[in-house]
C-alpha cells in the first residue's frame, strides 16, 4: 500500500531533475479560452505545459482550488515532456462566476437547487475541454473534486476518448457502497451520520434549528468555524482556513506552513455560491434523474471480461494524512471488487502526505503519473 515500492522500479535521475520554477507559485497563463454551451456567459480558461509526447493528459483541480495547484507538475519534467492541460472549473480561478446579482436558485418546494452553471456546468467544462481539438485528453486526472467531476464525465458518456483515469484525494460515493465506513474521516458534523466537518465546510454547510432541513448553505469562507468543531480547527478565525490549511499534512497544519496560493485560490478567487451549489449536490437535494452513480462508474470500466483491452484502468492514490477522505473506505471499496479496473490492485498511500498529494510529494506524484501513463501506452 506504498507508493515508494513501485518507485524503485523507475528511473529517479530523469524525474528528479527540475527548473526553479518548479517551486514557483507563479500564475499560469492560459493558451485558449472556452464557453459553456449551456451558459455562454461562463468561460474556462485552459492551460498546458511545454511538453509534446504521449497522449493528452487532463489534470482537474478540487473544490475551492484551481489550476494553479498543479503548477508543480506543469514546471516539472514531467510537464516538460507530456501534453498536460489543465482548466479552472466555473468559480474558480480565473474562470467566470455567477452574476453575483442573481438570487440564489430554489426548487419550488423551497429546498435550495443551487446554480447549474456550478453542478452539471462542471462535467460540461471537463468534457469540453478533454474533447477539444487543442487537447485531445485519453488520461483524466483529477484531485478530490476534480476525481468526481471526472468519474461523472466518464459515466454520462461524455470523454469517449478515456483510456486512463486517475483520481486522488477522492473518495466516490454512491447509492449501495459496499461498506459501512464513511467516505469522510471525522470528526463528523453532529446529528449528521457521515457528513465530514471539514467537507461540510465546503458545501457552505451550517446547522440551523429554524430551517426545516435542520440546516442551511449560507455559510461563507469567511464564517466563524462552527462552535462544535473540535480543536485544531476551533483555532482558526475563519471557515476558510480551517478548510485550506486541512488541504496538507500534519505538520504544515501545525505550523501553518499553506502555500500562499491555495489561501489566493480558496478565499478570494473561488465563489461562495458554488460550494452553496455544490452542498446542494453533495446532500442529495437535487430533484431525481441527476447526476450518475460513481459506483457504477467504477463498475462499467470494466469492459468485455474476456478482453481486457476494453478496460479502462483507474489509479486511486490519497495521502496518509489526508483530513478528508476515509482510508478504509477506499480499502473495502477495492476488498469488495466495487474497483475492478484498480490499477495494480491497490490503493497507493503517500507517506506523511496530506489531502494535496501532488503539491505535497510532486516528485513521488509525477513518477506515478508517469508509471500509469506509460502502462496504457504500452
Amino acid at each position: 500500500m506504498r507508493v515508494l515500492n513501485l518507485m524503485t522500479c523507475l528511473t529517479i535521475v530523469l524525474w528528479a531533475t527540475h527548473s526553479q520554477a518548479f517551486f514557483s507559485d507563479s500564475e499560469l497563463v492560459p493558451f485558449k479560452t472556452i464557453t459553456l454551451q449551456s451558459a455562454p456567459e461562463i468561460e474556462i480558461p485552459i492551460y498546458k505545459s511545454k511538453g509534446k509526447k504521449g497522449p493528452g493528459i487532463l489534470l482537474v483541480h478540487g473544490n475551492s482550488s484551481s489550476s494553479r495547484s498543479y503548477i508543480r507538475q506543469v514546471y516539472s519534467a514531467l510537464g516538460k515532456y507530456y501534453q498536460l492541460y489543465l482548466l479552472d472549473l466555473p468559480g474558480h480561478g480565473l474562470a467566470s462566476k455567477v452574476d453575483s446579482d442573481k438570487e440564489f436558485p430554489r426548487q419550488p418546494n423551497g429546498l435550495p437547487l443551487g446554480f447549474s452553471e456550478y453542478q452539471t456546468g462542471l462535467v460540461e467544462a471537463v468534457s469540453l475541454v478533454a474533447n477539444d481539438p487543442d487537447v485531445r485528453a485519453e488520461v483524466l486526472v483529477g484531485w478530490s473534486l476534480g476525481g468526481d467531476v471526472i468519474l461523472l464525465a466518464q459515466g454520462a458518456g461524455l470523454v469517449p476518448n478515456t483510456k486512463g483515469i486517475v483520481i486522488f484525494g477522492t473518495a466516490p460515493s454512491g447509492a449501495n457502497p459496499p461498506t459501512l465506513e464513511s467516505p469522510f474521516n471525522a470528526p463528523y458534523v453532529p446529528g449528521v451520520p457521515g457528513l465530514g466537518l471539514l467537507a461540510s465546510l465546503g458545501f457552505s454547510f451550517e446547522l440551523d434549528q429554524n430551517n426545516p432541513l435542520g440546516f442551511n448553505l449560507l455559510g461563507q469562507f469567511s464564517s466563524p468555524v462552527p462552535p462544535y468543531a473540535p480543536e485544531p480547527l476551533s483555532d482558526y478565525d475563519s471557515r476558510g482556513k480551517a478548510y485550506i490549511n486541512s488541504f496538507f499534512n500534519k505538520t504544515r497544519r501545525r505550523f501553518g506552513l499553506v502555500p500562499n496560493l491555495f489561501l489566493e485560490d480558496g478565499l478570494n478567487r473561488s465563489d461562495d455560491r458554488f460550494r452553496a451549489s455544490l452542498g446542494v449536490v453533495a446532500l442529495g437535494l437535487l430533484p431525481p434523474g441527476g447526476l450518475p452513480d460513481e459506483l457504477d462508474v467504477l463498475k462499467s470500466l470494466e469492459g468485455d471480461p474476456q478482453n481486457s483491452s476494453d478496460d479502462i484502468p483507474i489509479l486511486v492514490a490519497m495521502g496518509e494524512e489526508d483530513a478528508f477522505i476515509n482510508e478504509q473506505y477506499l480499502r473495502d471499496l477495492r476488498s469488495a471488487g466495487g474497483i475492478p479496473t484498480l490499477w495494480k490492485d491497490e490503493i497507493f498511500v503517500f507517506p506523511r502526505t496530506g489531502h494535496a498529494v501532488h503539491y505535497e510529494r510532486p516528485l513521488l506524484f509525477n513518477l506515478l503519473l508517469h508509471k500509469f501513463v506509460r502502462d496504457i501506452e504500452n
